[in-house]
């Protein structure tokens, strides 16, 4: 099952209108099904990218992990996602983004932009990959509040 690896669909409208346009594995097609690239031979690897259809309704699907880098090189915006022990219900997820290099105060106590928040009971997410969709949210909202 290797659409959990994708980013969603919504996000990745969201990435294109941003200006995401690196080529991907996989892309959404009008009717918003994920579409795996095939493998035209064992040296060439087939991708897609946004700006192949430019007026079209078919968006990159970007994974998770090529989404992160891209706000890491394109915004420097980064991001980590951790565990931590809540003492009532046990193993929990967090995130916390950054602006590269600037995610100190004048007087070098660290400020990132989005902190761990162990005590905002909406910041406690019960799997890894709940966190991951709610960070990659926030990074989106960050970029379009840059732009």
């Amino acid at each position: 099952m290797l659409e959990k690896e994708f980013v969603p669909y919504e996000q990745a409208l969201a990435l294109k209108e941003l200006g995401f346009d690196e080529p991907c594995l996989a892309f959404y097609n009008h009717q918003s099904i994920l579409i795996m690239m095939a493998q035209e031979n064992e040296e060439e690897v087939s991708t897609w990218k946004n700006s192949y259809v430019p007026l079209g309704k078919q968006y990159a699907a970007p994974t998770f992990s090529q989404a992160f880098r891209w706000f890491r090189e394109k915004h420097g915006l980064r991001n980590s996602i951790t565990d931590f022990i809540d003492d009532e219900t046990g193993i929990e997820w967090d995130y916390e983004i950054a602006i590269i290099g600037t995610d100190l105060d004048e007087k070098g106590n660290y400020k990132p932009l989005v902190d761990y928040s162990v005590d905002d009971e909406t910041r406690k997410f019960k799997t890894y990959e709940e966190a991951e969709l709610a960070c990659l949210l926030k990074l989106i909202e960050i970029a379009n509040e840059q732009q």
